[in-house]
């Protein structure tokens, strides 16, 4: 009877110990495959990796300015242009990247044009991985100057990789393509500041992404759900335009000084024509002094005037005192006569009396 407790006492010992020796070698297997997986993860990660990145890219965001709200949202355009366009999107949605496609190069036309201003809020949305880690890839491109062209490689990525769009490698390859800072954009990754960012654009009242708002309201979409087509983008832009935007307030300085030279120009033609016409005027009006003059040389002499009537009847007697007096005539007719000329007329009147 102490023979078989014993034995079975030593089996139950080796059956503890073959499954302490069981336990080992899994947790020593699970140990090897960990470090397997991890050895390959990190040689996966240090592989390059293509990113590709849009030519001319640069060269689209010519001559446009760049700013950022309050908020640290990215802004493309003039801030005094009459419409504000605000854009709530995320670089994982497939909405948000139809919209970018067939509709932003009409928006930026009319950004270009100064008639508006484009506010991108990212969101965290949509069914690409890591959509957070590519809004902050943007938003800290956004802080070297690039967010727009990292903005616009991001949308491209998700048609192109799909799933892996955003891998962090991929990000970081992207960020080297467009030749920015890695360093510092990794440094920008978890900052604060883009952390603030992310958090207000999750506070902001918005029922999906993309969602559209110009001057404050909504576009709805014609077809319910789906995403607005350019037309109607366009249409609520062109509707909330002022009437007399781009009409300047005031004419330029150049040309209100043509304005005065030519309104000075006038003004004297004008003083000149009033002078002729008052010249006219006074040789054609008795009223006018010149005529007022000749009027009175005409008073002073009728005796000279009945003379000359009786000499042309009689003969004309006496041809030199008329021709005298028909020279003062003539000179009367052109100017006022002076005192000796007066003193003269007289004379000759009392010649002819006599």
């Amino acid at each position: 009877m102490a023979k078989k407790a014993s034995r079975t006492r030593e089996a139950r010992q080796r059956r503890q110990k073959q499954r302490r020796q069981n336990r080992w070698m899994i947790l020593l297997l699970a140990i090897v495959i960990v470090a397997i997986v991890a050895v390959a993860m990190v040689v996966v990660s240090n592989q390059p990796v293509e990113a590709h990145i849009p030519p001319d890219l640069s060269e689209r965001y010519d001559g446009v300015s760049r700013s950022f709200s309050v908020a640290g949202y990215p802004q493309l355009g003039d801030l005094n242009a009459p419409v504000t366009l605000v854009e709530y999107a995320s670089f994982a949605c497939p909405g948000c990247e139809a919209l970018h496609s067939d509709s932003f190069d009409a928006i930026l036309d009319r950004i270009r044009g100064g008639q508006v201003l484009f506010t991108y809020v990212p969101m965290q949305t949509g069914s690409i991985p890591n959509a957070q880690g590519a809004a902050r890839a943007a938003l800290c491109a956004g802080r070297q100057g690039m967010f727009w062209e990292m903005h616009d490689v991001l949308f491209d990525w998700q048609s192109l990789y799909a799933n892996t769009a955003y891998s962090q490698n991929r990000l970081l390859a992207g960020a080297e393509g467009l030749g920015l800072n890695t360093t510092t954009l990794t440094d920008c990754f978890n900052s604060a500041a883009i952390s603030g960012t992310l958090s207000s654009a999750m506070t902001e009242d918005v029922a999906g992404t993309p969602t559209l708002q110009v001057n404050g309201v909504t576009i709805i979409a014609e077809r319910a759900g789906s995403v607005p087509s350019t037309a109607e983008i366009l249409k609520a832009i062109d509707d909330a335009t002022p009437n007399n935007w781009g009409m300047p307030d005031e004419p330029p300085e150049d040309f209100a000084e043509e304005s005065a030279d030519l309104s000075g120009q006038e003004a004297e033609t004008e003083t000149q024509t009033q002078v002729e016409a008052g010249e006219a005027a006074e040789e054609l009006d008795p009223t006018s002094s010149a005529g007022a003059a000749l009027s009175a040389a005409d008073a002073e002499t009728p005796a000279a005037a009945e003379e000359d009537a009786a000499e042309e009847s009689a003969g004309e007697e006496d041809s030199g005192d008329s021709d005298a007096i028909a020279a003062v005539e003539a000179t009367a007719t052109v100017q006022e006569p002076a005192p000796e000329q007066e003193q003269g007329l007289e004379a000759a009147a009392e010649a002819n009396d006599g």
